[in-house]
């Protein structure tokens, strides 16, 4: 009996712990809240009133007479002029804005061309100094853009085309000096 006992127990006691393990869940609907918009706040609506026109009064036409009035004798001494009150500001100015197109002056179309041509010379002279089997890959290639620049400069004197002239020499000449150091 003993055992039937224990048995008993054993059962009870497993039941008992399983009953504990399990989570009693409780099936409820929550009530959402009502997703209505709230009324819109109260509008204050003034009323204008129209102004009434403005009629512009004209003044009364004088008669012009027909003879200036006769002019006051002149007198020797004359008065003092008025001492000003504010000191007299000098009215500036402004310079002449630069002139804002990229064309030489007329006059000086062929000193600008000399002075590119001088650019283009000592663009070639440095890039004549670079020591190109020293340079890696991208060394080279700015090199060989430095070139084809002095030869498109070359060209763009030879149409006249002086800015843009000035604008390649002045890149390649800075892309050499670049490279030399």
């Amino acid at each position: 009996m003993m055992r039937v006992g224990r048995l008993a127990t054993l059962v009870l006691l497993t039941v008992s712990l399983g009953a504990c393990a399990a989570k009693a869940q409780v099936r409820t609907e929550v009530e959402l809240p009502l997703l209505d918009p709230p009324p819109p706040p109260p509008r204050v609506v003034t009323i204008y009133q129209d102004e009434p026109e403005v009629v512009p009064i004209t003044p009364a036409v004088e008669a012009v007479p027909a003879r200036p009035p006769a002019r006051p004798a002149r007198t020797e001494s004359r008065p003092e002029p008025p001492a000003p009150l504010e000191p007299a500001v000098e009215v500036v100015k402004p310079a002449a804005a630069p002139s804002l197109t990229l064309t030489p002056s007329p006059g000086s179309e062929a000193q600008t061309a000399v002075a590119i041509r001088e650019l283009i010379a000592r663009a070639a002279r440095d890039l004549s100094r670079v020591n190109t089997g020293s340079l890696n890959a991208d060394g080279r290639a700015q090199v060989e853009t430095a070139r084809r620049l002095l030869q498109q400069a070359e060209e763009a004197l030879r149409a006249r085309n002086v800015v843009f002239a000035g604008k390649l020499a002045d890149k390649a000449a800075t892309m050499a000096a670049v490279l030399v150091r």
